[in-house]
């Protein structure tokens, strides 16, 4: 048996959970010169990469090369610290729960951020539509649409409400990320029709979630879907974005620096027309979350902002 092209379902330390649609699940161990390997990252392999495998003597498959990553998302906290989450990705849905626990919009802001550099298409899924008004929802929705990005609402509690979900995700490589207790295991539940990830409550004392899911797997499902599932977290780092980058990756900033005449200058300077447009016409929510994240790069330990959507969000509508 030669070598057979797999996808990095799951890490367990030394060990790898594989899949490919011949062989279906398998586990694996890295070749010798593989794990001898220098690497700048956490670990030199993630969910979501794919590999090439062949058979060892015993039950095991060994893997001995790494394919060439289509994109990756990463995220940063600390210096010389850049975790890689997963790889070779068609979207990024970010999920964010309208209540109990609500999910800040600056934590929604950062991985727009973050995605916005490496090509993923986001969706933003809110959750939990069903704990507050239509208007709340359509205000929600409305306001990163006009920003020109895919938004969605659903019900954990309602099929009916999760059906048009499958349409975003069918024959795509999805990652899901939010939040403890915003419902991504209930979701991937729904989406696979059977239970694959233990559900919990959120914290009754603290409106806090409870994390369920302890590292990233990826679930295959028909037509080619592949959902990856992620621990919940707190803040997403993105000390590895240059200053610039964290400017631009705000479509609304984005727009105003392709009519600026100084080209090849982006200095970010008291005259720079980004600059103006933050201070003087940015809308309040989005100004926040831009300052909280430059904030995060001039000073990584910080405090962080704790602003919630109903104290930080400009009504426009």
């Amino acid at each position: 048996m030669g070598k057979e092209l797999f996808t990095i379902a799951r890490i367990f330390g030394a060990y790898y959970e594989i899949y490919s649609e011949a062989t279906s699940y398998a586990l694996a161990v890295l070749k010798g010169k593989l794990r001898l390997k220098n690497s700048n990252e956490r670990h030199p392999f993630v969910v979501g990469d794919m590999i090439l495998a062949e058979k060892s003597s015993g039950e095991e498959w060994v893997i001995s090369e790494r394919l060439e990553r289509k994109n990756y998302l990463t995220r940063k906290s600390d210096k010389g610290d850049s975790h890689v989450l997963c790889a070779n990705l068609d979207q990024l849905a970010i999920l964010a729960s309208c209540k109990d626990p609500e999910t800040k919009p600056g934590f929604i802001d950062r991985l727009l951020a973050a995605s916005y550099h490496t090509e993923i298409p986001p969706l933003i899924i809110f959750t939990k539509k069903d704990l507050v008004s239509e208007e709340e929802i359509t205000d929600r929705e409305t306001y990163y649409r006009e920003l020109g990005y895919d938004v969605m609402s659903v019900s954990l509690l309602s099929e009916e409400s999760i059906l048009p979900l499958w349409e975003k995700i069918k024959g795509k490589r999805t990652f899901l990320c939010g939040n403890s207790g915003v419902g991504k295991s209930t979701l991937m539940n729904h989406l696979h029709q059977k239970t694959v990830q233990r559900t919990n409550l959120v914290s009754g004392s603290t409106k806090k979630g409870k994390h369920t899911t302890t590292n990233s797997f990826a679930l295959f499902l028909e037509g080619n879907t592949v959902l990856i599932d992620s621990p919940g977290v707190k803040e997403w780092g993105i000390l590895h974005l240059t200053p610039n980058e964290l400017w631009e990756s705000f479509p609304e900033l984005r727009k105003v620096k392709e009519s600026c005449q100084e080209i090849y200058c982006c200095e970010l300077g008291s005259e720079c027309p980004m600059r103006k447009y933050m201070n003087e016409t940015m809308d309040e929510t989005r100004k926040k979350s831009l300052e909280s994240m430059i904030e995060s790069l001039e000073n990584p330990y910080r405090v962080t902002r704790r602003d919630h959507w109903s104290k930080a969000v400009t009504k426009r509508y």
